[in-house]
């Protein structure tokens, strides 16, 4: 690897099988062995957990085995983004035992006997692999400084916002911040800390993100989808008009191709109609004119997220970037 090239590159939600994800940085020449290149930086978009939740006893053990692997690389060499999905060990699931948390999948009489947790079928599906081990590694790595709410990079020489799932002018207004990728990722880093600060037994980023609880689903800042029809719900909304992004380019994961055509309806372009899923993609809005198409254009925000699961390792495309600054 001596005199090669730096390269840098963000990789979208890796909830896969710890073989798979490296397979993916195999493809990408992104490995020396079983770790990262010396010559390769890789930003980690967040979500690193719950792949699979018919079979969350095998995700389990992979979505630790990934994490780790990632966080035992330096610091500059793996950025690691925070997503719901790792948020939720220390909001939602933050105070459950493993004991409790199988049986609160399970049960028949989940309202009366957790009626402070979100609605049973988001424990069964999105957070099926939990474990307390896993809770411990994210609290380990929030207070060490390793998770990050956002960063910035820049692409093909413009500066980008590197987030989970995007900032729109609700959390622009919360923070007080301009639309501005530094300033905006300083606030939101200076947001996490004090969060962080105040305790992660659980985490609380309010008014930002809203964790789910009382029989309800969380929303906000690490939830949330640009869509054409987004219901309204100011206090925690899972859905956001394109139109309501700052004029800075966005780089993210949190929402697969699929999903993305669902919401976006006839704004997407026929070839991203015809792809069934996976793929680097991007979202242009210049006024009421919107287009999400597929590929990396010079647009409003790209979407990273590779549905690395369902697409051959040959076929998982990395967002490759100059540098993470």
């Amino acid at each position: 690897m001596a005199g090669s090239m730096p390269r840098t590159f963000v990789m979208g939600d890796p909830q896969a099988p710890f073989a798979k994800v490296l397979e993916v940085l195999s493809w990408h020449r992104a490995l020396a062995g079983d770790r990262l290149a010396p010559d390769v930086s890789l930003v980690s978009i967040g979500d690193h957990f719950d792949y699979d939740h018919k079979h969350p006893e095998v995700a389990r053990g992979e979505g630790l085995r990934l994490l780790r692997w990632l966080a035992s690389h330096d610091p500059a060499q793996v950025h690691l983004i925070l997503g719901n999905h790792d948020a939720a060990r220390v909001m939602e699931l933050a105070t459950l035992s493993d004991d409790e948390f199988a049986l609160a999948r399970t049960c028949g009489d989940y309202d009366a006997r957790f009626p402070a947790l979100p609605p049973q079928h988001v424990l069964a599906r999105d957070y099926a692999s939990f474990s307390v081990e896993q809770r411990e590694l994210v609290r380990e790595l929030l207070e060490t400084g390793r998770f990050h709410l956002a960063l910035v990079a820049t692409v093909h020489g413009r500066d980008a916002l590197v987030t989970h799932a995007g900032v729109t002018s609700r959390e622009l207004a919360m923070l007080g911040a301009p639309a501005d990728a530094h300033a905006i990722a300083r606030a939101l880093e200076a947001h996490l800390a004090a969060a962080v600060a105040r305790g992660t037994a659980p985490l609380s980023l309010e008014p930002l993100h809203i964790a789910g609880g009382d029989g309800r689903e969380g929303g906000g800042l690490l939830y949330h989808r640009p869509s054409a029809n987004p219901p309204p719900d100011p206090e925690r909304p899972r859905r956001f008009d394109p139109r309501t992004l700052p004029d800075v380019l966005q780089i993210v994961g949190h929402s697969g191709h699929a999903k993305c055509v669902h919401e976006l309806g006839e704004w997407c372009t026929f070839a991203a109609h015809e792809r069934k899923h996976g793929g680097l993609r991007t979202l242009t809005v210049r006024g009421d004119a919107i287009r999400y198409d597929l590929g990396v254009t010079d647009g409003t925000m790209i979407f990273t997220d590779g549905e690395l699961r369902r697409v051959p390792a040959e076929e998982v495309e990395l967002l490759a970037i100059d540098r993470v600054l």
